[in-house]
């Protein structure tokens, strides 16, 4: 005879196996250690996404800032719900008859699981762009823009210099 842990005696003939409470928490720390590497995993495609955005429009707001000074002609970035494009003709008024163009100016398309949000100048308020237009004037200066890529409960901000076309950016992944 043995006597195990909690004091009861067992035979040596019969062998001990897990206990249902044992398996259960075994399989509660391979559950959540599971979870921690999803969302880890999840981050991954989220910073990529967010990252890949902010590269585009930093690249769009540059180059279109040199056209415009190289060529004396304002320039233009037209945001339309879930595109954005660069452009040398204003957008429309009404915005709405706005259409990325087939072909020659590059066009930036924003996932479907991305919302793209702009402060345009003057505005307090974050809206969803229908064919707002973002200008770079042939003096080299641009209008002051602010714009936010949200995926999740991750997003990236970013607030243009007038002087610069520069951005200053934050990024929070959750």
């Amino acid at each position: 005879m043995t006597i195990s842990g909690t004091g009861r005696e067992n035979p040596a003939n019969v062998s001990g196996g897990f206990t249902l409470l044992e398996i259960l928490i075994v399989l509660a720390v391979i559950a959540m250690f599971t979870g921690v590497f999803m969302l880890r995993f999840d981050d991954g495609h989220s910073e990529r996404t967010l990252g890949k955005l902010s590269v585009d429009i930093r690249g769009a707001a540059i180059k279109s800032k040199k056209r415009s000074y190289t060529f004396r002609k304002n320039q233009y970035i037209v945001f339309q719900s879930n595109v954005f494009w660069t452009s040398d003709t204003p957008p429309l008024e009404d915005g709405l008859a706005l259409q990325p163009p087939a072909h020659g100016k590059e066009v930036f398309q924003v996932p479907g699981d991305v919302a793209m949000e702009i402060r345009p100048p003057g505005s307090r308020r974050w809206i969803r762009p229908k064919g707002v237009g973002w200008t770079f004037r042939a003096s080299g200066l641009s209008d002051p823009m602010e714009v936010r890529f949200t995926m999740d409960r991750s997003y990236t901000y970013l607030s243009f210099n007038v002087l610069t076309g520069l951005a200053e950016e934050e990024t929070v992944l959750e």
